[in-house]
């Protein structure tokens, strides 16, 4: 499996503190299947706390550790790019990255309130869209307008954009509402990545895909589980269009 959200550089964010949770992390992704991980540390704190080259050397150095801990898992760097205003020019800048270089962005919506009262955020996907990167949601099953407004998410994937479910989400950890609005996506075919979004080796917040994959693969199949842990974060990570299952 490849998972293409994921809280795991040491002291970023509200992830792990110490560098030996986040090769615990490692460690339970690779027992669990997971083969590739990216590392999505969030933009803003980053910006505010650290930098860009900071969390480069910390990916190649976390990465160097759990290889010479014999984990099979390979690390890649990326990042939860709050959108504003400011997103597309610090992505032309260098300063919000998207995933492992490629022409995928991950992004994460306003959690509150309809689009309408957020009015930079369809400006910025469309700056976005012409910059030809490709907007990724981060988790809208957790994102208000997106739960008032399906529709709206539908429109932005007709515009070419994808969305990633969280695991915890469709195990029912962030409540029945968000679990069945998950079931909804990924019954519409508008769910196009599973990820894990850990934020610790521990629960709730673990890196374990499986059990997910599972559920998913309950609810739509095998084919399109495999799709969504496998075959198309991989294209992603690879820079290539991905394909998705005949429904």
């Amino acid at each position: 499996m490849y998972d293409l959200h994921a809280h795991i550089l040491p002291g970023i964010d509200d992830g792990p503190a110490a560098i030996e949770d986040s090769i615990e992390i490692a460690r339970i992704a690779a027992a669990n299947g997971t083969r590739a991980m990216l590392a999505t540390p969030h933009r803003k704190d980053v910006t505010e706390l650290s930098s860009v080259e900071r969390i480069r050397d910390l990916t190649a150095e976390l990465g160097c550790r759990i290889r010479e801990e014999g984990i099979p898992l390979s690390l890649t760097l990326g990042m939860e790019n709050h959108i504003d205003a400011a997103l597309p020019a610090d992505v032309a800048a260098g300063k919000a990255l998207t995933m492992n270089g490629s022409r995928y962005i991950l992004v994460e919506m306003p959690f509150f309130g309809d689009i309408e009262e957020h009015d930079y955020v369809e400006d910025a996907l469309r700056e976005l869209q012409a910059q030809r990167m490709i907007p990724i949601f981060a988790h809208p099953e957790r994102i208000e307008a997106f739960q008032r407004q399906p529709e709206l998410l539908e429109r932005y994937i007709g515009m070419g954009m994808l969305s990633q479910l969280t695991r915890g989400s469709l195990l029912g950890d962030w409540g029945e509402e968000v679990r069945n609005f998950s079931i909804q996506l990924l019954r519409k075919g508008m769910a196009h990545i599973l990820s894990s979004d850990t934020h610790s080796p521990r629960p709730p917040r673990t890196p374990e895909l499986g059990e997910a994959a599972k559920v998913a693969a309950q609810i739509v199949g095998c084919h399109e589980a495999k799709a969504i842990v496998f075959d198309t974060p991989r294209a992603i990570l690879n820079d290539e269009p991905p394909s998705y299952p005949s429904r």
